[in-house]
């Protein structure tokens, strides 16, 4: 018989987080990659660049969360094809500066049009307060994931219960 699981894996936040994502992600990439021929990486970072752009890759990868060859491969790609420019920042010359080509806002803003009535279509059901809500949540769990880096192995351990002392 299987041991019972401390906390059953369907109630796991990044697991949840996980799927939803992954599902949301392939529903928009059915739509993208066809079209634009994009890869997941390179899309994320196609609409991270036009967010807050211009940008060098090193912030592209933290605004991404992907690693740093996944990124270094998006960029070469948006590059290649012309979505992005990648100059040296006049301020840093060691430092890549990346923008978005007008062809790059072009595909972007095609995309976007697919993203947003998918993201109306989630939120759809939701009433403006649990909306409210649900971002309040997320900025919350969001914030304590950077607490996570501070906390030792031993520190995430489940804590033993105490034996009830009998009289």
């Amino acid at each position: 018989m299987a041991e019972k699981p401390l906390l059953p894996l369907e109630l796991w936040l990044s697991y949840r987080f996980g799927l939803v994502n992954s599902r949301v992600g392939a529903k928009l990439a059915s739509r993208y990659v066809e079209k634009h021929d994009l890869t997941m990486s390179a899309w994320r970072s196609l609409a991270v660049i036009a967010r807050f752009g211009p940008m060098s890759a090193g912030e592209l990868g933290a605004n991404t969360s992907t690693d740093a060859f996944k990124v270094t491969r998006a960029v070469e790609m948006l590059v290649k094809r012309g979505l992005i420019t990648r100059e040296p920042d006049p301020q840093d010359r060691r430092r890549a500066c990346l923008q978005l080509t007008a062809k790059g806002r072009s595909v972007y803003q095609d995309i976007e049009k697919s993203a947003v009535a998918i993201e109306h279509h989630l939120i759809s059901t939701l009433t403006q307060a649990e909306l409210r809500t649900l971002r309040n949540v997320l900025d919350k769990v969001d914030a304590q994931v950077d607490t996570l880096v501070d906390l030792s192995w031993d520190e995430l351990q489940p804590k033993p219960k105490r034996q009830a002392r009998s009289a």
